[in-house]
């Protein structure tokens, strides 16, 4: 039986094996101490050898490829990675790696979006898909020859595309680099390969390709300080970081480097703190600290010494929804007699209180999701908050404080309450709200502040599904109007808007585009639309003569904010960031952040954000709207 699994097992690892007329031949390098053989092996001397490829530096290896998450045979060289693909006919079934690019990449230089030159050069080779020349740097000799005269082994090819399929196209200008050995050389980087000119050498040694292979085997990955709860304060970002030191605690940036520091270990030593809830008020930012006795609500100015306690509670308190409020926050919390219920702090012990039982004894008055959080809906107004709570007497309404207890009052007098709420402002006396209309279909009201008097605007049937059955979705306010996205049962979404009046309470015409999505700044409203043959189009606005334009065609998470848009495009291994200079004027490029994750970056203010990088990873970045660039390597 023993003999029997050997034969099959042997049978099966042969399947994965290159198989070619030297499977028999192994030739090893005694300079690297590695071998190779097989399909690798004649691959590397039909298409160049030790001068275009280099020695191995691996064994043949099972290794996963990130770019098409598959696994391969594969092998590393000095300049290049070998891939085989059985399912592919020789001499395609062994891929070159883009090492080239993926040095690059390594740097955050985006390839695809380098600036491409202003035409062919005379004498030169021109590439009009990435926009760059390869020319000779003395009379016959360089990189234009080099590349012309080395090519993969494919009689059916004619030279250019021999060459093509071997070194890829060029993707930067000839510039002066430093190599891995220190010399400052003239440089071009191609998909598959870097071409070095060292003009002091013989003639046939003037062109050197670079050696990519080693280079990428040997980079470092940076582990990174994971920025979160980034926080706006004034004109520095409050955050949490880990520098592998002190683990997470609470960090705040100017957006310079000298200016980046930890404000507070407040756990000594190695363990995290966690800091939590960060929200803004009175010059400094509130957070939450979870310790296993208590929960902790503490204020920091940005200083060690401003950096306190002021208020323990008990454990699992659920400290939470935490939402800036005159020199203060308001915030949800239990104290263990009351259930969740509303509590102020303008950051001292003595003023930090239950703004109300709202639902009178240990019943909550925070309104559950039906799975862990409490989802709480705020809207500024009247120099107060209003916000959803719920009672056993009048149901899920709306309630509006000026953060003081005898200033904490019920608005609304909703009939139904079901369905999750959201507020926006309309007016400094208005709100625009979605409550439960009817048996089964959520209204949209407009509630006088004053008096609490629900106006019918709209209604619309809830959808068939346990998971979120609201029809109506996004309040958005813009110029005196509220934008909304309203959804039918099988999932399609139109854009309503409504100024209060139910006569002027209607739906949009996008003349047979698909909208997905909206966002507004302070003045004007964006949408993300598709149409059914071309998919996604980009995100349009309405110009001054109520014309649908287009803003930008590209699918970007877009985040208006003043007078300016930044958007941001997912890449396989990236994220590239755009912006305009002014209202509605054209997007530009303005840098990629490359790296393993393509995670949009939580942002706030549109300066400040966390991405993440192959060479630093998750760490604090910033942009002035024209630039992109690290803030500091928080952990190097």
């Amino acid at each position: 039986m023993m003999k029997r699994w050997m034969l099959l097992g042997l049978i099966v690892a042969s399947l994965g094996l290159p198989q070619a007329s030297h499977a028999a031949e192994l030739q090893c390098f005694e300079q690297t101490g590695f071998c190779t053989d097989g399909r690798f092996l004649e691959y590397w001397r039909q298409n160049g050898g030790l001068a275009v490829f280099g020695y191995p530096l691996t064994t043949i290896d099972l290794v996963y490829n990130n770019d098409s998450r598959q696994h391969f045979l594969t092998q590393q060289f000095e300049r290049a990675r070998f891939e085989f693909h059985p399912e592919l006919a020789a001499p395609y079934d062994m891929l070159l790696g883009r090492l080239g690019d993926d040095l690059l990449r390594y740097r955050n230089l985006d390839s695809a979006l380098l600036p491409r030159e202003a035409g062919p050069q005379q004498g030169c080779l021109w590439f009009e898909t990435t926009g760059h020349n390869v020319c000779n740097q003395a009379n016959g000799l360089g990189f234009m020859a080099y590349w012309q005269n080395h090519g993969l082994n494919d009689p059916q090819l004619d030279n250019f595309g021999r060459s093509l399929q071997l070194f890829g196209y060029p993707l930067t200008e000839v510039q002066t680099e430093t190599n891995a050995n220190g010399d400052s050389v003239l440089t071009q980087h191609f998909e598959r390969a870097r071409f070095e000119w060292h003009p002091n050498q013989p003639d046939q040694f003037k062109v050197l390709l670079g050696l990519v292979g080693k280079e990428s085997q040997q980079l470092v990955y940076g582990e990174g300080s994971n920025p979160s709860h980034l926080t706006m304060i004034d004109s520095h970002v409050f955050f949490t970081a880990d520098n592998g030191v002190h683990g997470q605690e609470l960090w705040v940036s100017d957006g310079t480097d000298s200016g980046t520091r930890m404000v507070k270990d407040i756990v000594a030593g190695a363990e995290a703190t966690w800091p939590t809830q960060l929200e803004p008020a009175n010059h400094g930012v509130f957070f939450v600290v979870n310790q296993q006795a208590a929960d902790q609500l503490w204020f920091s100015d940005g200083t060690e010494l401003g950096t306190r306690i002021v208020k323990e509670f008990e454990a699992n308190a659920k400290l939470t929804n935490f939402k800036s409020l005159g020199n203060g926050v308001i915030f949800w919390a239990d104290d263990g007699v009351h259930g969740i219920e509303p509590w102020y702090s303008n950051g001292t012990e003595a003023g930090t209180y239950m703004l109300r039982d709202l639902n009178p004894g240990s019943e909550a008055s925070a309104i559950s999701d039906g799975y862990i959080s409490y989802w709480i809906d705020y809207a500024p107004i009247d120099k107060g908050m209003a916000f959803i709570a719920y009672d056993s007497q009048n149901g899920a309404q709306i309630w509006w404080t000026n953060g003081e207890r005898n200033g904490t009052r019920l608005v609304s007098r909703l009939p139904k309450s079901f369905g999750r709420f959201e507020l926006e402002r309309l007016d400094d006396l208005h709100l625009i709200a979605t409550s439960g209309h009817l048996d089964y279909e959520l209204g949209v009201w407009n509630i006088n502040l004053a008096n609490g008097d629900p106006q019918f605007l709209a209604s619309y049937p809830m959808i068939a599904t346990t998971r979120n059955p609201n029809p109506v979705s996004q309040l958005t306010a813009v110029g005196g109007m509220v934008y909304y996205l309203s959804k039918t049962q099988n999932g399609e979404l139109s854009l309503w808007r409504t100024n209060g009046d139910p006569a002027q309470t209607s739906q949009i015409n996008l003349q047979g585009y698909q909208i997905e999505r909206l966002v507004a700044s302070s003045e004007q409203v964006y949408f993300a639309l598709s149409t059914a043959e071309f998919g996604k189009v980009g995100w349009w606005y309405f110009n001054a003569k109520n014309e649908l334009t287009q803003l930008t065609p590209l699918a970007l998470q877009l985040h208006p904010t003043g007078n300016r848009v930044f958007g941001w495009e997912s890449l396989p291994a990236g994220l590239r960031l755009y912006s305009n200079d002014g209202r509605n004027q054209p997007l530009k490029y303005r840098g990629s952040v490359m790296g393993k994750g393509t995670t949009f970056p939580y942002s706030t203010n549109e300066q400040f954000f966390d991405l993440s990088d192959f060479q630093h990873g998750k760490e604090l970045w910033y942009s002035d709207g024209s630039t992109l660039r690290m803030v500091k390597d928080i952990r190097p």
